[in-house]
């Protein structure tokens, strides 16, 4: 009788069972990456560009019998020449060229990225209003009515299934952003918008989700893959977001990194093969068009309603375009190429001469020219406005990061403005982004801990080998600082401090010695000015927090403003590079590490070329 009960059960339960796919395409950290041209370079590239991924979008969405998505995960507004063009420009009679692509292409949904805040609310606000896509953003409250965003939307698709019926599903898809942008844009938002943390949102919001009818969640997250544990307010937790009951789906971003990646380190909740975290399909397109990501997964419908039964992960790499998607590509550059035309005539415009050539070849190694000028500018801008004030005696420490330095971007992406003119293009390389000035009161022994930070950027040498890398992968240069107009040295030989995520992991580590200020030693309780843009400022990089009462000072206008009126008033460059930072001499030994095929005509003594390496990189060989 049980037995017969059995295959009734089992009859009924494939009476009721359905099977489908669903496809879902990602796009994350385009900032304004429209065309597939480097405006910092002022030359095209093929290997950017949202342009270069419309083949690529078009023939992932063409099979009838499979439905498909298409979402955008944030910073899509700001972060190249022609955006900031845009922004002062701010016609509120245009369509905003990324928004009209975007409706072009036919987004299912986007969320917003930090950058999208730089500009201000009211002109994000004029930008998205044309937007005939939603926008999904659950952790962020403007008070405003209409919202910038709603927390989340609720798709009804129909899905062609293999026994050839066609089923309705319910997908949600809920937004999130890093909650620093408060702090990081805190002049343009401060009063006017909150924001939660992401995991606390999340717990709050998807039963909301699935209240009202969700079948499956698909989380867009402008936040990378970070620490493990859960920290309130942390800036990438999207490890333990795929941990909680729920979410089916996780689109990440922000950190300008690729998922699935082999070369990660796997670990009990991540697999970079698979792409999943806590075994749910996550995603990571890189940056700038230079990937499309894609989840494949295969659903079965039963009683219980639609589940999730395999999953594929993968990345794309756009290839020359074709005619598949002519009218879309006009589309898009009809939207959009007087807005070029015009950007290209203003970035042209010199600002200064240099007599010496500026490159970031070797940036996240030695101290490099473009840093110091930008470091330079910082302090004179903190200088002038302590002025009379009780702060005006302290010594001044300028913090900066390269941004063109390699790494992801490929051998391409660095900077090199030979003797002559410097234009405002070169000004907007030196500092792409739309960042604000901050000055805080720092201890000796704060800075030092900021320097151990940075530290985390090199790996640990064995004295006497030479085949030994100098720098870890996964640490991008824009979170390795150098603190001009201090001199230290950095122990390579010792273990690092922190992790390249910033999470203190040896206690008991200290790479940086010799630490000086005008030929003194610093001193623990010693009394600095530090001079550094806002995002790292409020901890960007998962650098040290800085207490809001230490902060004295905010500019008004932009950090790229402030370098260019520096170059401005500079005349001709032609100052040598300060040896801020080096590294401790360990006789007998070397490391290697990647650069440019470019960066032989710049090599120091240290320096030797090996050779060429993978992806056009060439290898070099550094003395220690």
């Amino acid at each position: 009788m049980m037995a017969k009960q059995r295959a009734m059960n089992q009859a009924e339960h494939q009476e009721y069972t359905r099977s489908a796919r669903l496809r879902i395409l990602e796009t994350t950290d385009l900032h304004m990456h429209l065309l597939d041209y480097d405006y910092f370079a002022d030359q095209k590239d093929e290997n950017y560009g949202l342009i270069r991924l419309l083949d690529l979008i078009t023939k992932l969405r063409s099979n009838p019998d499979q439905t498909s998505l298409l979402f955008d995960n944030g910073d899509f507004i700001q972060g190249n020449p022609l955006a900031d063009y845009l922004a002062a420009k701010d016609d509120d009679q245009i369509t905003h060229p990324i928004i009209n692509a975007f409706n072009a292409l036919e987004y299912d949904a986007v969320t917003l990225g930090n950058h999208e805040f730089n500009y201000g609310l009211p002109f994000l606000r004029q930008s998205l209003s044309k937007a005939s896509f939603p926008i999904v953003c659950a952790n962020i409250d403007d008070a405003h009515d209409p919202p910038l965003a709603q927390d989340y939307l609720i798709l009804d698709r129909v899905l062609a299934c293999t026994d050839g019926t066609t089923q309705s599903i319910k997908i949600g898809v809920v937004g999130f952003v890093t909650p620093k942008i408060t702090e990081w844009d805190h002049d343009a938002l401060n009063g006017k918008l909150t924001t939660e943390d992401i995991v606390d949102c999340a717990k709050r919001i998807i039963p909301k989700m699935k209240k009202a009818g969700a079948d499956i969640i698909v989380a867009l997250c402008h936040a990378g893959i970070g620490p493990a544990e859960h920290v309130p307010g942390m800036e990438n937790p999207a490890v333990p977001l795929a941990a909680l009951e729920g979410i089916d789906v996780l689109l990440t971003g922000h950190t300008h990194e690729v998922f699935p990646d082999e070369t990660r380190a796997s670990g009990p909740d991540i697999d970079p093969v698979a792409g999943t975290l806590h075994g749910k399909p996550t995603v990571m397109a890189g940056f700038y068009g230079n990937r499309l990501g894609m989840v494949d997964l295969a659903l079965t419908q039963d009683r219980d309603g639609w589940r999730i039964t395999d999953q594929h992960v993968a990345l794309h790499v756009p290839q020359k375009p074709t005619t598949a998607s002519g009218k879309l590509q006009q589309q898009i550059i009809d939207g959009l190429q007087g807005h070029h035309l015009a950007t290209l005539s203003y970035i042209r415009q010199p600002v200064s001469e240099t007599a010496a050539p500026i490159h970031t070849y070797f940036s996240t190694i030695l101290p490099d020219l473009g840093q110091q000028l930008l470091a330079n500018a910082q302090s004179e801008q903190i200088r002038n406005a302590l002025a009379g004030t009780d702060q005006a005696h302290l010594p001044i420490i300028s913090a900066t990061s390269p941004f063109l330095f390699g790494g992801r971007s490929g051998p391409g992406h660095y900077i090199d403005i030979a003797p002559g003119p410097v234009t405002l293009r070169d000004a907007a390389a030196i500092y792409p982004f739309a960042n604000t000035l901050c000055a805080s009161k720092q201890s000796g022994a704060s800075l030092r801990e900021w320097l151990e930070r940075a530290a985390a950027h090199f790996a640990q040498l064995t004295h006497g080998a030479t085949d030994q890398t100098l720098t870890l992968i996964h640490s991008p240069g824009y979170d390795y600082d150098t603190l001009f107009g201090l001199q230290y040295e950095i122990d390579l030989l010792k273990p690092a401090r922190y992790s390249v995520e910033g999470v203190l992991v040896n206690d008991g580590a200290a790479r940086i010695r010799n630490l000086t200020y005008q030929g003194r030693p610093v001193e623990d309780d010693e009394i600095f000015i530090l001079a550094a843009n806002s995002y790292r400022t409020y901890g960007g990089g998962n650098y040290p927090a800085i207490s809001e009462n230490d902060i004295i000072y905010r500019s008004t206008r932009g950090t790229r403003d402030i370098l260019v009126a520096h170059l401005r008033s500079q005349g001709t460059i032609n100052q040598a590079v300060e040896q801020t930072s080096r590294f401790a001499h360990i006789p007998q030994t070397s490391a290697t590490f990647l650069s440019s095929p470019r960066a032989q005509r710049h090599l120091t003594k240290e320096m030797k070329h090996i050779g060429p390496a993978e992806n056009g990189f060439h290898a070099y060989q550094l003395a220690l």
